[in-house]
């Protein structure tokens, strides 16, 4: 007798489940976007505010970062060697 409420208590709560796996996810069938990195623009001089921000997809991040360094100047790597007598 405690068998037939358990039982019943089962098929109820697993019949949404198979209802909705039967139905194909909205997700699967649409392009996905690709997602957006926001980053904070530089506050002007003076300001402690960010001035807005930008976003982007990674790819368009990846491709900007690698412009800005490609046009950096090269690091001084010149070693200056200290004057007056070695110690040690």
């Amino acid at each position: 007798m405690r068998l037939v409420p358990v039982l019943i208590a089962l098929a109820i709560g697993t019949a949404p489940a198979a209802v909705l796996a039967t139905e194909p996810a909205p997700a699967a069938t649409e392009a996905a976007k690709p997602k957006k990195i926001c980053r904070l623009l530089p506050a002007r001089t003076g300001s402690h505010r960010p001035q807005g921000r930008v976003c982007k997809t990674a790819e368009e991040w990846r491709a900007r970062d690698r412009d800005q360094y490609l046009q950096a100047p090269l690091e001084d790597t010149t070693k200056i060697a200290p004057v007056g007598p070695q110690i040690g």
